[in-house]
Formats: structure tokens, C-alpha cells, sequence
């Protein structure tokens, strides 16, 4: 779970460096999946659903890793609403990779018949899902885009403060057995 946790924080908070065409990620997203995929795997005896997104999870270690290097090398700027599409299909997986996640742990907090903070980490997951689909349905109006952004970005943090219960709450479970 703790692999799992700081994989999302790395997802989730990025911090970019511009140099002109260049874009230098100071937290690379490829991180944050590789250090996920290893809680995936850490949590496969819980549910078969971490097994489930793991090639995903691999999939966008690789997709971000060439992500990281054209923005690295000033590619990505030379794309234009390709940029787009391919925001879009990146946002779409890690939406799908979360969900599971989020699905792999209310299935563990059955099996156990244990609290794991389940049900408000989907309710944060949902919130999360359609402000990351209205941020690029907002790019045409740039003032409500920004304001998806911030408020995408808050609820990023409560998902993660949520999340972080749930860990805490499967470790408390595991360490009672």
C-alpha cells in the first residue's frame, strides 16, 4: 500500500521546469508508476483487481518515461493537438489504473470485513474522474479551464489524504493479525 501511495503522490504532483521549448518534470511521472507497480505487486495476494492494472501501470511507466524525454528534448511543443489527444488517452488510463486500485481495496476491505475507508475513497475517486474530464472539456474557456485545474488539483490531495487513511487502515488491520 505505501508503494502504492507514493506512486499516486508522484502522479499526482508535478512540478515542471520551463527552458524554452524544453520542459524539464522535476517529480517524472515514470516514477511514480514504476514505484506503483511495485505496490501493485506488493497487493496481489489481496485482490487479483492490483494484478489487473499492473500492465497498465507498466504501459504508463513506458508512455511517460517517452513523454518525459520529448518534453525534455522540446518535442512535445511541436505537436500541437496531438499534445491533446495523447493528454486525453494518458488521462483516461490513470483514471482506469486508479479506479481498479480504488476497487482492489474496497474488495480487500470485504474480504477482511474491515473498515478501509472504501466508499470515500471511490466518492473521491468519482469527484477526481469528472474534474479530470472537465478540465480538457473546459480548454476552450480558458478562465473555467484554470479554475478545473485548481479545484482538480484540491480534490487530487484529498483523494491522496483519503487514500493515505485507507494505507493506514490496512496496516492497522494487517498488524492486528
Amino acid at each position: 500500500m505505501q508503494n502504492i501511495f507514493i506512486g499516486f503522490i508522484l502522479i499526482f504532483l508535478d512540478f515542471n521546469l520551463n527552458l524554452g521549448n524544453s520542459q524539464i518534470g522535476l517529480i517524472p511521472d515514470f516514477i511514480g508508476y514504476i514505484v506503483m507497480i511495485k505496490g501493485l505487486l506488493e497487493m496481489a495476494q489481496e485482490s487479483q483487481l492490483f494484478m489487473k492494472v499492473a500492465p497498465f501501470a507498466k504501459g504508463m511507466a513506458i508512455y511517460t518515461g517517452i513523454l518525459y524525454l520529448m518534453d525534455l528534448f522540446g518535442v512535445s511543443s511541436s505537436l500541437g493537438a496531438l499534445a491533446y489527444i495523447l493528454g486525453i488517452a494518458s488521462t483516461i488510463i490513470s483514471l482506469y489504473i486508479s479506479y481498479y486500485i480504488v476497487m482492489g481495496i474496497k474488495e480487500t476491505e470485504e474480504r477482511h470485513s474491515a473498515f478501509l475507508n472504501g466508499d470515500s475513497l471511490k466518492s473521491m475517486w468519482t469527484i477526481l474522474a469528472v474534474l479530470s474530464i472537465a478540465v480538457y472539456i473546459t480548454l476552450l474557456l480558458p478562465a473555467l479551464a484554470i479554475l478545473c485545474i485548481i479545484i482538480s488539483f484540491a480534490v487530487a490531495i484529498f483523494f491522496l489524504v483519503a487514500f493515505s487513511k485507507s494505507k493506514n487502515l490496512y496496516y492497522d488491520m494487517k498488524n492486528q493479525y
